[in-house]
């Protein structure tokens, strides 16, 4: 569908990685393995949408696939609304950037659903050449007179202009993906160098008081060696604790990162609004 071959190639090469990261992240959910929070529904809606722009590019699908298709993003809208809605009501939605995937799924929607209207310019006639302006390439149909080609007897398909409508729904798409991106964007890139919790700590220490009475500092000197034994006992066990749950030895599941993640959604909503710019 794409007429530029390393664009094509290009964003197959992403939808693959984002498809298989995305299935990693599943799989390591469904394990209990995951190192952070995450969807498990999310993550299944990202491999298909992955394997469905890979289908897209290379113009893979029509007819029951792309019903099947608009059926399941259709789903995954309304899963991801609900999550939204829940969230905004309870704070806890149970998905990361709920509308971010309901953006992401209704794009996916647009996308099969408006593809003859977005594509209408660049017909293929009967004989598999580009059809433009009522003349047929490929097999140079012109006026029922047929050159250099075969004539299959049947009439080229009409060519009609792509709704303004659809351009400017087309572009809100592509508008959103953008910000999305800036969005994961931001959480991909590292955290600033300062700590602000270091200073305020060093605040709250310079405040606390200095001195104290000679009873007092007898009793704080007997209080403080028994908290500094309880508190060796507490950090040893507590290091005990952090270590049993340290990152997993195996290099694959550590890769996994909250930041990892961001950098799957920020390529993902580029590769769509990529899609949609190539569509026009």
């Amino acid at each position: 569908m794409i007429s530029s071959v390393p664009l094509s190639v290009a964003l197959t090469i992403l939808f693959a990685l984002s498809g298989g990261y995305s299935l990693l992240r599943w799989a390591s959910l469904r394990a209990g393995v995951a190192g952070h929070h995450g969807d498990q529904v999310a993550e299944l809606s990202h491999v298909l949408m992955s394997l469905g722009m890979i289908a897209m590019v290379w113009a893979y699908g029509g007819g029951a696939g792309d019903a099947v298709q608009l059926i399941a993003y259709l789903a995954l809208s309304g899963y991801f609304l609900t999550r939204l809605v829940r969230g905004r009501a309870t704070g806890h939605p149970g998905c990361p950037a709920p509308g971010f995937h309901l953006l992401m799924s209704g794009s996916m929607v647009w996308m099969v659903a408006a593809m003859p209207l977005l594509m209408a310019g660049s017909v293929a006639g009967p004989s598999g050449g580009m059809q433009m302006d009522g003349t047929t390439m490929g097999g140079m149909a012109m006026g029922g007179m047929t050159m250099g080609g075969t004539d299959t007897g049947l009439d080229a398909r009409p060519v009609t202009a792509t709704p303004g409508w659809a351009i400017a729904l087309t572009w809100i798409f592509i508008a959103g993906l953008v910000l999305g991106a800036g969005f994961w964007l931001r959480r991909a890139l590292p955290a600033p160098s300062g700590t602000p919790a270091a200073a305020t700590s060093a605040t709250a220490t310079s405040a606390a008081p200095t001195s104290a009475a000679p009873t007092v500092a007898a009793t704080s000197t007997a209080a403080t060696s028994t908290a500094v034994v309880s508190t060796t006992v507490t950090s040893t066990v507590t290091s005990t604790t952090v270590a049993s749950h340290a990152a997993p030895a195996n290099p694959l599941l550590a890769a996994l990162t909250p930041r990892a993640d961001a950098v799957c959604h920020l390529a993902m909503s580029l590769g769509m609004a990529a899609m949609f710019l190539a569509m026009l």
